[in-house]
């Protein structure tokens, strides 16, 4: 294969991933529009990240954990007094996909457990940091607590379920 065709190639390789990734995007957003309970939506957000990262990367999954939030606010799943911790959930998305990479291959309790306890973590740990950064009310200070817990449980079924949807889908096998 010659240089030309080579470099041909790999530009219509980036093109399919591209439009593959705003293909994930906009099922990530639809699935936050349909207005389904926040522990469904997350999760399947989760699951998508998930499913993402190990069909096309770590740099199209943190593309979608990048833009997710923003799909929240949209979709009225992230409440107005929330929306300072827009950064902190980014952060705990970031973190996901990076730890689900990372521990990729390896056993069921590093490869769940511990990643949707590292989201769970950075979300609450950096929620309360700007809650009390930005004195917000204490209202908002009880917000966190529940969101933690949601981050948490919405990742962990988003992991196994994205594992298992790209078990079913790319390998040719039926869920288990």
């Amino acid at each position: 294969m010659s240089y030309r065709q080579s470099a041909y190639a790999a530009t219509q390789n980036k093109l399919v991933v591209t439009a593959q990734t705003g293909v994930f995007l906009a099922v990530l957003l639809a699935v936050q529009v349909v207005g389904l309970p926040n522990l469904v939506t997350g999760s399947m957000v989760n699951a998508i990240f998930v499913f993402t990262l190990h069909f096309l990367g770590v740099r199209s999954a943190l593309f979608l954990a990048f833009l997710s939030p923003f799909g929240g606010i949209l979709s009225g799943h992230l409440p107005a007094p929330m929306y300072p911790l827009l950064p902190v959930i980014v952060c705990g998305n970031f973190v996901l996909v990076w730890a689900c990479r990372v521990s990729a291959g390896s056993g069921l309790l590093l490869r769940v457990v511990v990643p949707a306890a590292l989201k769970g973590v950075i979300i609450g740990m950096a929620g309360f940091t700007v809650i009390r950064v930005l004195s917000l009310t204490e209202q908002v200070r009880w917000l966190v607590l529940p969101v933690l817990g949601i981050q948490f449980f919405t990742a962990l079924v988003g992991i196994v379920a994205g594992e298992k949807l790209f078990q079913a889908i790319v390998k040719g096998r039926t869920p288990s």
